[in-house]
């Protein structure tokens, strides 16, 4: 059954989730199903480490196999391209260099899906930005050189974008 809310990710991360998807059915459930057939075997099931180990693993990646098939239902794949409007203007799975007010520095930015930003990866050079972001939201559909400002809590900060690929 499809959610109405789309989960939009880039074409990479759709195939690393079905790789991953492919991994949890076809080997590593069927390797906790036979470590739970060994651990019934032994029959004391009330104290058989084994067994309830097995039994937590088995849970476990039902669960994950569930999470990513509904992420996976309502999947919308971000063509990785800025677009062409007479400049390259800002879309899902661009790549943008940007200013900010605070400090200056320059960061660059990917715009990708919500599920694929990774928090504690953080560097300047390679940023994950999600389209739930409030840096997204002030930028979209912008061109380079335009300044924009971006709503943070109760202010507003300056953005400047340098460059769009």
């Amino acid at each position: 059954m499809k959610d109405s809310k789309k989960n939009y990710i880039t074409r990479e991360w759709y195939n690393n989730l079905v790789a991953e998807l492919k991994e949890l059915r076809e080997v590593k459930l069927p390797d906790i199903l036979e470590k739970l057939a060994e651990a019934k075997a032994q029959w004391d099931l009330s104290e058989n480490f084994e067994y309830k180990s097995a039994m937590e693993d088995k849970d476990f990646v039902n669960s994950k196999i569930a999470e990513l098939e509904k992420l996976l239902a309502n999947a919308e794949i971000i063509e990785e391209e800025a677009v062409w409007t007479g400049k390259w203007t800002i879309w899902y799975g661009s790549k943008v260099k940007l200013e900010i007010e605070w400090d200056k520095d320059k960061y660059s930015v990917t715009i990708v899906g919500t599920w694929e930003v990774k928090i504690n990866d953080w560097s300047k050079d390679d940023l994950l930005i999600s389209l739930d972001s409030p840096i997204w939201s002030a930028i979209k559909w912008h061109k380079a050189w335009d300044e924009v400002k971006m709503r943070l809590w109760n202010d507003r900060k300056s953005v400047k974008i340098l460059e769009v690929k």
